[in-house]
Formats: C-alpha cells, structure tokens, sequence
C-alpha cells in the first residue's frame, strides 16, 4: 500500500472523521431496522434490507480502529478490506434481482459471497500484497461480471414492459444501470481511499455511501415488481426465445382478423386505452382471446409492441383535444395527457414526439396558427 499521506491527517480531521464515521454507522443501524419489516414484500427489499444490514456490520467493525495500534497496522486494514469486499456480492444479487425478479435464491446469493469469503482467512494466513491484490481483483471481476448481467437482463425487463404493459412508470427498471455505474465509482473510491488513506479520504468515502445509499434506497421504494419469467437462457436477447408465444405459422388468417376487428372495436368504441394502467391480459380478456394470440398478433403482424399500439391511440386522442380546443376552453398538457390516458406527463411528451414529430406544446402552437390563418 502506499505511504500515508499527509493532508487531512490532523487532529481536526481526525476528530471529524470519527464524528462522520458514528454518524454513518447509526444511519446504517437505523435503516437496517427500518426496512426489517418490509423485506418480505418481495426479493428485492429483502436484498435492500441484506445490503443496509452488511454496511451497518461493516461500520461497526471498522470502530476496531479506534484502537491504538490498529489505524496504522496494514495487517488489520487488509482484513478490514477483504471482508468488506463481502458487499460486492451482495450489491449485484441486489441490482441483478431488480431486472429480473425471481433470481435470488439461496445458492445464488451464498456461492459468489463464499468466494469472496476465501480471501479473508487466506489473508489472514498468509497477509501478503498478492492475496490483497487477487481479493480486489476478483471483487471487481464479479462486479463486471454483475453489470454486464444487468445490462442484458435489462433488455429482456423492457421488452417484457412494452410488450405487456400500456405503460412504465415505476415499473421500469433502468435507474438500475445508473446506479450500478455509481456503486462502480464508490468501489473505485473506496479503493483510492485505502490506498491513500486519510481521515478525510475515509470521511468522504462514508458521506458519498450514504448519499448513494438513499438514492437508491428511493428509487427501490418507488419501483413495483413485476412478475417475469422464470430467467433461463432464453432471456438474453441473441437468442431467440417464443416467450410462450406460439409461432406465427401455427396460427390462421382468420385468428388474426377477428382479434383485428374486435380489438379495433375496443378501440374505438370502447376507448380501452385511456385506462392509464391498461394491461396486455386487460385488452386479451376484453376481446376475448388469450395474450399469447394478442401479443402476437401486434408483434407479428403490426410489428409493434402493445405499449407502442396503445400510445399510438392515446397521442390521436391527445391530437383531437387540442385540435378541438378553442381559447376559452383550452387544457394544460397535464389535463390533455391525462384525458388521453397517459398517466405521466414525460411519457406523454415522448410518445407524442414519437408519433408527431412535435412536441405537444408545438404542436398546439401550430394548430392556433393554422386556425387564426
């Protein structure tokens, strides 16, 4: 490891070190107890509340270093540092059970922290560079590892949503890759600051934890699960999977027109889509058929998945309430997007841009123009 360096290693620092420190362990503790009764809501609280538990038993081991003799023993640091390397494990099987809900079992979680465990007594045995070394390699390997994982399995999350959702507010799961990538930057960040260790660099260390922490600790209590396949081979996308759907040449013309002409009519008539929370399995049982048929139905003949299809008619309907607006009663886009079944207004604004090309202010200007000529 390299020398201690000497900025931010004064008594002051010191001081404010340890107050950071006891602050982040409580907040540890506190979060730990908190989410005690929601980790049986599903997969991912739990491995939420495994994660906020092992950061708290992380802190309270690291108050060893208050003892003389240990802050500067390299020995105690390199225990210290390959059992906290523990986390990485923990945290992929966290944002890995996000994507694809279902993963975490047993033997998934236990195998990759076994693994990682070797290296705390193999240090301890043999406390060399070299097993230091391997036991951060081998954390970020398994980190890599994760995220390439995430981002496959992110894939086949989205593809799941819009081929069976009308819409993806709080279903969605890309904030995961952004938090993945900032557990990545507090990894590199951890191992700066015990490279070059400081009271400072271990201060800010523990503050940029906590910040992460919430943050993903509020995306986590926004985000609903949904229930997806069970997760085979199949859900990665350059292999070609049916998704229980049945193939296209198995089905007749005439299974396809009458799921046409009765999905038009709910359409049309009925105006399914301004359910702001219309499902696949919603418009399937309305027409009478099943989802299979249907989702085939849009992928393979409209080439669009349901989420596409049923935006498609909420932006038209969203065009006719401004189209048919005049000055005394004209809507905010708020109003307009929920009127047209959207139940976000970033979601309104990207799909009407999709269609139209425009914005939704846009082209309410635009009509003004065209009716004032």
């Amino acid at each position: 490891m390299s020398d201690i360096l000497e900025f931010g290693m004064g008594p002051t620092w010191e001081a404010v070190a340890h107050f950071v420190h006891g602050g982040v362990t409580v907040f540890f503790i506190v979060w730990s107890w908190l989410l005690w009764p929601l980790r049986k809501q599903s997969n991912m609280m739990f491995m939420l509340f495994l994660n906020m538990l092992y950061f708290a038993f992380c802190n309270v081991k690291d108050l060893i270093f208050l003892v003389d003799g240990y802050w500067e023993s390299l020995y105690w640091s390199g225990i210290s540092v390959t059992i906290d390397l523990l986390y990485v494990p923990i945290v992929s099987n966290f944002f890995i059970e996000v994507v694809s809900p279902g993963w975490v079992n047993k033997r998934r979680l236990l195998v990759p922290m076994a693994f990682q465990a070797l290296f705390v007594p193999l240090f301890i045995i043999f406390p060399t560079e070299t097993v230091y070394n391997i036991a951060i390699a081998s954390a970020y390997l398994g980190g890599v590892v994760a995220f390439i994982l995430v981002c496959f399995l992110m894939v086949r999350h989205r593809r799941f949503i819009r081929d069976n959702y009308s819409y993806t507010e709080h279903i969605d799961a890309t904030w995961s890759i952004n938090c993945v990538i900032l557990m990545f930057l507090c990894l590199t960040l951890y191992m700066l600051a015990f490279t070059n260790e400081t009271w400072l660099s271990g201060a800010v260390f523990q503050l940029m934890c906590v910040g992460a922490w919430l943050y993903l600790y509020t995306l986590s209590r926004r985000h609903s699960v949904v229930n997806l396949p069970p997760f085979t081979i199949f859900a990665f996308p350059w292999v070609k999977q049916g998704n229980g759907h049945v193939e296209e040449e198995s089905v007749t013309p005439d299974v396809y027109e009458s799921i046409a002409a009765h999905l038009e009519a709910c359409m049309t008539e009925k105006k399914l889509y301004l359910n702001p929370r219309l499902t696949l399995q919603d418009a399937a049982t309305e027409i009478g058929t099943n989802r299979t048929y249907l989702s085939n139905y849009l992928n393979n003949v409209l080439n669009m998945t349901f989420y596409e299809y049923i935006n498609n008619y909420r932006v038209s309907e969203a065009c006719i309430i401004i189209d048919s607006a005049d000055a005394e009663s004209r809507k905010t886009m708020f109003e307009i997007a929920e009127m047209s079944g959207f139940n976000s207004i970033s979601t309104f604004n990207r799909a009407f841009a999709k269609v139209t090309g425009f914005t939704p202010t846009q082209y309410a200007v635009r009509q003004r123009q065209d009716v004032s000529k």
